[in-house]
């Protein structure tokens, strides 16, 4: 994609896509590289994309709604994975979805690093409208992946997916930061009488999905 030149304002459609798309490109790049979510303010990221803030602002009326919007895209990216990892998997067994669910989700860190923050920072300064936006995506997403989940392992009902989708969330925003401790406590944790409060975030976050799983199958036998 070209880089939009700076202080050139985009007036066509397809140009004001070419350079939001271009912005959460950008913020993208620098959170995979290591930056920290604090330091990826509007300023910094109208340097990196070679445009003015007052562009940047076109776009996103802060930094917040960039994160919901790089969210959004995560989490779509994320559904299609899923689904491609059932449709190869014969049989669909509960311990499938867990191992499927769990590695999808671990092979998107920003994803799962974003849902992390999203009640404590990221939901705390948007809109009510760029919130609505944004809880009726996820509703949507829900319902897309139950819907995934369904067609590939029939024996739980549409509706005990979707609960499982709203279970598997929270646990992924209460898992991520307990599996990804600062330097100084993950030193710490490698103390030996320690350990055991260490976290695995695919490992653990799988075995909490299929328990998951037999406790809304037992639910549903009774």
């Amino acid at each position: 994609m070209t880089t939009p030149e700076p202080f050139q304002r985009a007036r066509r459609p397809e140009q004001k896509e070419e350079r939001r798309q271009h912005l959460l490109d950008t913020a993208r790049t620098a959170l995979h590289g290591g930056m920290e979510v604090s330091e990826l303010g509007l300023n910094e990221l109208a340097r990196q994309a070679q445009m003015t803030k007052s562009n940047v602002y076109r776009y996103f009326e802060n930094r917040e709604a960039l994160l919901l919007a790089l969210l959004e895209e995560e989490s779509a990216q994320w559904s299609v994975e899923l689904g491609a990892r059932l449709a190869a998997a014969k049989p669909v067994t509960p311990e499938q979805i867990a191992r499927d669910f769990a590695g999808s989700s671990a092979a998107r860190p920003l994803m799962c690093r974003l849902f992390s923050i999203l009640p404590s920072i990221i939901e705390r300064n948007v809109s009510p409208e760029r919130l609505t936006q944004f809880k009726r995506h996820s509703l949507a997403l829900i319902a897309g992946a139950a819907e995934q989940l369904h067609q590939a392992a029939p024996v739980l009902p549409f509706t005990a997916y979707v609960e499982f989708m709203r279970q598997a969330i929270a646990l992924m925003i209460g898992l991520w930061p307990l599996a990804s401790p600062a330097e100084a406590l993950a030193g710490v944790l490698e103390l030996p009488d320690l350990q055991p409060l260490r976290y695995d975030f695919e490992a653990d976050f799988g075995t909490g999905l299929l328990l998951l799983l037999r406790g809304l199958e037992t639910r549903a036998a009774g």
